[in-house]
Formats: C-alpha cells, structure tokens, sequence
C-alpha cells in the first residue's frame, strides 16, 4: 500500500514540485511506493490531513504535528542538511508500516 506524503508550501506551485520530484525519486529508490499531493498551507486544516508524513518549506500550524509527523523540507530546497531530512522522512514512513 503506497504511502501519501503531503508537500506543503507557501504557494504550492514550484517549490511544492522541485520537493516533490526529490521525494519520490528517494522513496523509489529506498522501496518507497508513495502518493504526493502538494499543498499551499492555507488549504490544509489539521482534521482533513490523510497523510503518513508532511514536508512543508513554511512554517506549519502546531496543530499539524498532533495529527502527523511534520518536516522541515527546506533542506531539501538548500541542500544544507538534505540527506537528514530524506533519511526522517524514510524512518517516519517505515515506522508508519507497523501501525498500518
């Protein structure tokens, strides 16, 4: 069962998609099947987030973090820290398949 990971951005236009591509391309590589969806952070609300995981480049609402593991995406946008980031990400949604 692939897992959904929601991109969240300022805009949700290009960085969203330069995240995106980066995201997938990891995840495939790791064994990862995974649904993207980019966002802009004024279209999310806390009780409407069917996700494993969200990267976001902006700031998120705490409330996010009760509901689902939140990310710091901008080292993927810097490069500063990427492969942390990446490595999170994996661990949060390999962690994900023993609740599923």
């Amino acid at each position: 069962m692939a897992k959904k990971v929601y991109v969240v951005c300022a805009t949700g236009i290009a960085t969203s998609t330069m995240l995106r591509l980066k995201i997938e391309e990891f995840l495939t590589a790791n064994g990862i099947e995974v649904e993207i969806n980019q966002y802009r952070v004024t279209e999310l609300s806390p009780s409407r987030v069917d996700a494993d995981a969200i990267v976001a480049t902006t700031g998120m609402p705490a409330e996010f973090t009760e509901v689902v593991p939140v990310i710091n995406g901008l080292p993927l946008i810097t490069g500063v820290g990427e492969n942390e980031a990446l490595q999170e990400l994996l661990q949060v949604l390999q962690a994900s398949n023993s609740t599923d």
